[in-house]
């Protein structure tokens, strides 16, 4: 396409069960001088799928970082490419694999090993986000307005997103996977999660690793199991025996649903016409018994499901193609900012009814001194005010000389000023901050929509240093 840039993207997806790498080709809509676009992505081609290999661990406790790093750099050279030739994209541990005791440790340095902005990242909602538009439902629901419910069972988690009119609406996280329990060669328990014993069946003795259990009790679970996915899909209001199971807060509002999708590992399975022909413990695990108790179900077939074209790969395509968005095109960048990673977002609350300096900046300081406490916030921290108000030069002058006051009063040693804003005003209101402020440099840009406990990383400016790259996140390892 004349005049567009494409950048290389790569997804890779660290879980409980198996680990996957997509690269893509994202292609960006050309700039726009006079500033009234945004910059899009307008067309995702993926480029290369990795073979889906078993994630290597190292004992119960690590991930094999090694062994990690090598498929990796193999799948790279694979693709014909260097690292240095990815530009964008994230390694994400999902489900039990986020737990490991080096996780975090292991998925930011194969950020920082695989490409210029790669950023590293765990988290059950952003999974289950992912899953939804890497399965094809968050763009088919934009396309239709229809209310989409994505179901991604790996091995350790099931995560739920619901999509409409192509955004997302809720998620609804559950320790619940087909890898919860293991078993040998000979169906003895070789291992079992947590979790299992907060959903144990009432009738069945609990399992025990050692222990042989009969083909009945493993369906008794995976039926108990079962019946929390189909609560959580159908919900709320929710059981508790599905609430013991959450790993984020249940919405509180039902929504109607147009169409149910299965992904994952498991969600494959679960669209296997054969699943009843196949052997329980095929793969060692809960997984076939699990997918079976589902397509079994009474509550399966009252839902509208619908097979998606991406399965199991749904979570690292969503990785590999859906992670990096971007900025608006009037930013205010301190070029030494960037590229920046893992800063937590405070949000500036009611700065668009704030009628003074001093209120914006005691409604500045305020929100700074409760994240600094309640999230024992150290470095730098990204502010965030999704609305400033009417975009004149006084209201922005105003809430420039504000944010300015706070950030100057605050005791420590002075830190860089990064503001995000919804609206879009980042250039006028990053030079008025950049001249009133003695904290240190200044960086503004607009257009992205955050909210309190996500985190972001910047990139380094695209389409001719009209546009920063963003991925916005949560930051959940060892749940």
């Amino acid at each position: 396409m004349p005049g567009t840039e494409t950048l290389t993207s790569i997804g890779i997806d660290i879980g409980t069960t198996t680990t996957q790498v997509i690269i893509s080709d994202l292609t960006l809509s050309a700039p726009a001088y006079n500033g009234a676009a945004s910059v899009d992505v307008l067309e995702r081609r993926v480029r290369y799928r990795s073979p889906i290999r078993e994630t290597p661990f190292a004992g119960d406790r690590e991930i094999d970082t090694a062994a990690v790093g090598e498929l990796i750099d193999t799948d790279v050279q694979d693709a014909g490419l260097t690292a240095t030739e990815v530009d964008t994209g994230a390694v994400i541990a999902t489900g039990e694999a986020a737990r490991k005791d080096n996780a975090e440790a292991l998925v930011t340095r194969l950020a920082e090993h695989t490409g210029e902005f790669v950023v590293a990242t765990a988290g059950a909602s952003l999974e289950a986000v992912l899953a939804g538009y890497g399965s094809g439902a968050g763009a088919r629901s934009g396309t239709d307005g229809s209310t989409i419910v994505t179901v991604d069972i790996g091995g350790g988690t099931t995560n739920i997103a619901v999509f409409e009119d192509g955004e997302v609406l809720q998620t609804r996280c559950l320790d619940i996977g087909g890898r919860l329990v293991r078993f040998d060669d000979d169906g003895v328990v070789r291992a079992v999660a947590e979790p299992v014993r907060r959903c144990h069946p009432p009738d069945c003795p609990p399992i025990e690793v050692g222990t042989k259990r009969p083909e009945a009790d493993r369906q008794a679970l995976a039926r108990e199991l079962a019946d929390r996915v189909f609560d959580a899909v159908e919900g709320p209001p929710f059981d508790e025996a599905t609430r013991a199971l959450a790993i984020t807060d249940p919405p509180e509002n039902a929504v109607d649903i147009d169409e149910v999708v299965f992904t994952g590992g498991v969600g494959r399975l679960v669209s296997d016409l054969d699943i009843d022909d196949r052997d329980p413990l095929e793969f060692g695990d809960l997984g076939v018994s699990l997918a079976t108790a589902i397509r079994a179900h009474e509550r399966f077939d009252a839902l509208p499901v619908r097979r998606s074209a991406e399965d199991i790969r749904a979570t690292v395509i969503g990785a590999g193609t859906r992670t990096t968005t971007f900025t608006g095109r009037t930013i205010a960048p301190a070029a030494e900012l960037l590229p920046a990673r893992n800063l937590p977002v405070i949000a500036l609350e009611g700065l668009e009814t704030a009628d003074s300096v001093d209120a914006v900046r005691a409604r500045t300081a305020a929100a700074i001194r409760a994240a600094r406490n309640r999230r024992d916030i150290t470095g730098t921290a990204a502010l965030y005010a999704s609305n400033v108000g009417p975009l004149t030069y006084d209201r922005l002058r105003l809430v420039a000389r504000g944010i300015a006051a706070a950030c100057d009063a605050r005791s420590d040693e002075p830190r860089p000023v990064i503001l995000l804003t919804e609206q879009n005003c980042a250039k006028v209101l990053g030079q008025l901050l950049e001249s009133m402020t003695n904290a240190g440099p200044v960086m503004v840009l607009d257009e992205l929509a955050v909210t309190e406990d996500e985190y972001v990383d910047l990139g380094t400016p695209v389409a001719e240093n009209a546009a920063v790259p963003v991925t916005i996140k949560t930051l959940v390892f060892d749940e």
